[in-house]
């Protein structure tokens, strides 16, 4: 099968069932797994679908009202959020206050960080966890426990944060668009991060590529207002606009 309509197939497919394993794809295009695996690739970075481990999923105005859990997107464009953490470690400066944010791409961050001490503050409970395994001191502030998105919020969380002034951040998002800005589904989770961008002397949003071009329900900050670091720029209203593109 040609490509165009292997590619036709897999979205009819996924936009039919709203999720297709990687297996079923291969049958219905009677393709190969590592040519499937790119197709997904391809059509993911396209913003077609949503690329996970095991398969791929629809987008749609359901998928954008919602967060998926911690677990789905960990099968979600790991490898890019790896290069772009690897980046954003350069960044950091030893002895440095850092606020991380609850989800995937900065708990990639986590992963291999690497620099002396540090002091850690979360509203991520696996994210405080991992960096207390690696050494570094670590703080999580309190507020109600979102279990799919291992993300603390509420007053409580928002009234601690007021208390810290941190000298760098780092943040997920699930959209960036120049006019929408950053986004999440989330409005609690948006107030967070919010609040927490607001005590920091420098944010870096992790975005990878497949975020661009995507809104979701809530703002949470204005395009401009933070540093976004990602692994590649594929549109071009997006070049030249001062974001920091990693390289593996």
């Amino acid at each position: 099968m040609l490509k165009a309509a292997r590619h036709s197939t897999i979205l009819e497919a996924v936009n039919e069932r709203k999720y297709v394993s990687l297996s079923d794809l291969m049958a219905l295009t009677d393709g190969s797994e590592s040519t499937i695996r790119a197709d997904l690739i391809e059509l993911d970075r396209e913003g077609k679908l949503i690329r996970l481990r095991g398969g791929a999923q629809a987008i749609n105005d359901e998928t954008l009202s919602y967060e998926l859990s911690i677990d789905q997107k960990m099968g979600i464009q790991w490898k890019q959020k790896l290069i772009i953490a690897n980046y954003a470690n350069t960044l950091i400066p030893a002895n440095s206050l850092l606020y991380i944010d609850a989800g995937t791409s900065t708990l990639a961050l986590i992963e291999v960080l690497d620099v002396p001490g540090l002091t850690i503050v979360t509203n991520s409970v696996l994210i405080a966890r991992k960096a207390l395994a690696k050494g570094y001191r670590s703080y999580v502030i309190g507020g109600e426990l979102k279990l799919s998105t291992d993300a603390l919020f509420g007053p409580m969380a928002q009234k601690i944060l007021e208390k810290f002034r941190f000298d760098i951040g780092f943040f997920g998002t699930n959209g960036v668009d120049l006019k929408q800005g950053f986004t999440t589904p989330d409005v609690e989770e948006a107030a967070i991060k919010n609040s927490a961008m607001n005590q920091c002397k420098k944010c870096y949003v992790l975005a990878d590529s497949s975020k661009f071009d995507v809104v979701t329900a809530v703002s949470f900050h204005q395009f401009g207002e933070a540093a976004i670091i990602t692994e590649a720029i594929f549109k071009d209203k997006y070049k030249d606009k001062g974001i920091l593109e990693a390289k593996e």
